[in-house]
C-alpha cells in the first residue's frame, strides 16, 4: 500500500514488478497529471500504438508534435505511419547511460523496403510479439539488404485480405533465408534438423539457437500479421491469427507438436573425461553414452551403448571388427 507522499525504499523495478502496484501508481499517476491540467489517455491494449496514434491525430494543430520517451520501437511507429507529417519529431530521452539524447524526424529515413518496415518491426520481435533467440533486428535488415526478392514475402503481411496459408508461408520462407537456408528448396523442420546435426558436434551450444519448428513459425507469423494489421487500422479476429483467451487476458497459442521425435529429443551428450561413472550426465539422465560424447564416443567408459553382435554363422565367421559396428551406429544415427 503506498500512496502519494510514500518515498520509495526500493527501485522502481521491484516497485512496478508487482501488478497491483503498477495499475495502482498508475491511477496516482493519472490524477496527478489531470490535476496539473494535462490531457491523459490511458492505453488499453498496445501503449506505443496509442502515443504514435495521438501524436498523428493532434499534427494538424499544431506547428510542431514532440513524442518524448525512451523505447527506439516508438521512432519505428513514427516512421511507418506518420511519414507525411513533417512536423512530428521523436525525442528519445536515453535516461542512464552514455548515450545522449536524440532528435528524429519522421521524415529522415526514406529507406528502399520503408513499407515493409512494420512487417521486420514486428516478426524480429516488439512488446506485443516474441522475439527469436539471439536474431535482432539488425539482422533482419541485412537480410533484407542482402535478399531483396524478400520484400514481397514482407509485403503479404501488409495486405487486410490474406488467408493463414499465405501468412504462414511467407513467414516461413522469411525465416529459413534468416537462418542461413534457402527458401527454394528447405523448410524449417529440414533446416531444424541439419542444424541440430551439426550442433551435437560442438562441446557447447545453445539449443535456444536452432530455427523455430514449423508448427511454432507459423503461429509466430500468424502473430506478426495481425499485428501489423492492428497498426495499419485493420481490426482482425486476434483468436484466428495465433493468440488464445485466458482469464486475464488474450495469450500467444502455445506450439502443439513436439519439437522434434521423443527419440531425436533423448540424444544427450556428456563431456566426462574418466568413466562416466555416477557424474555423468547420460547416466543421470537413464540414458547409455553415444557417439556424440565428446571423450568416450560411447564405447570407453562404464556406460556404454549396448552393442549386438550377431552370432557366428555355420561357416565360422568373425564377430563384426569395432569399426564396422561403428558405421552401422553411425547410420543408424543418420535415420534417426
Amino acid at each position: 500500500m503506498f500512496h502519494e507522499e510514500t518515498v520509495l525504499q526500493y527501485t522502481k523495478e521491484k516497485l512496478l514488478a508487482n501488478e497491483c502496484n503498477k495499475k495502482h501508481f498508475i491511477e496516482l499517476l493519472k490524477k496527478a497529471l489531470q490535476k496539473a491540467n494535462i490531457c491523459v489517455q490511458q492505453a488499453v491494449e498496445d501503449a506505443d500504438l496509442t502515443i504514435v496514434n495521438t501524436a498523428i491525430s493532434v499534427a494538424l494543430q499544431y506547428d510542431y508534435v514532440r513524442v518524448v520517451g525512451e523505447d527506439i520501437d516508438l521512432l519505428v511507429l513514427l516512421t511507418a505511419l506518420a511519414s507525411t507529417h513533417s512536423n512530428v519529431f521523436f525525442f528519445r530521452k536515453c535516461g542512464r547511460g552514455k548515450m545522449s539524447d536524440s532528435y528524429y524526424s519522421t521524415t529522415t529515413f526514406n529507406h528502399k523496403f520503408s513499407n515493409e518496415l512494420l512487417f521486420i518491426y514486428a516478426i524480429s520481435g516488439c512488446d506485443i510479439t516474441s522475439a527469436l533467440f539471439g536474431q535482432g533486428k539488425n539482422k533482419f535488415i541485412s537480410l533484407f539488404l542482402k535478399h531483396e526478392e524478400l520484400l514481397n514475402r514482407g509485403a503479404t503481411f501488409l495486405n487486410p485480405p490474406e488467408t493463414t496459408e499465405q501468412v504462414t508461408e511467407a513467414g516461413g520462407n522469411v525465416l529459413v533465408a534468416l537462418y542461413g537456408g534457402d527458401p527454394a528448396t528447405q523448410n524449417l523442420d529440414e533446416l531444424w534438423y541439419h542444424s541440430f546435426v551439426k550442433a551435437a558436434s560442438k562441446t557447447k551450444f545453445n539449443l535456444a539457437r536452432l530455427p523455430p519448428t514449423t508448427d511454432a513459425a507459423e503461429l509466430h507469423a500468424m502473430r506478426s500479421y495481425h499485428h501489423g494489421q492492428t497498426w495499419l487500422g485493420n481490426e482482425k479476429d486476434p483468436l484466428k491469427w495465433g493468440r488464445m483467451h485466458t482469464p486475464s487476458s488474450l495469450f500467444p497459442k502455445k506450439s502443439e507438436k513436439d519439437p522434434a521425435q521423443e527419440s531425436l529429443l533423448q540424444c544427450i551428450s556428456c563431456t566426462c573425461k574418466k568413466g562416466c561413472t555416477n557424474a555423468c550426465g547420460c547416466r543421470n539422465a537413464g540414458l547409455h553414452c553415444s557417439l556424440l560424447c565428446k571423450h568416450c564416443i560411447g564405447q570407453s567408459c562404464e556406460n556404454p551403448m549396448p552393442v549386438i553382435l550377431h552370432n557366428e554363422s555355420e561357416e565360422g565367421d568373425a564377430p563384426a571388427p569395432i569399426d564396422m559396428v561403428d558405421e552401422q551406429l553411425e547410420c543408424e544415427d543418420i535415420e534417426l
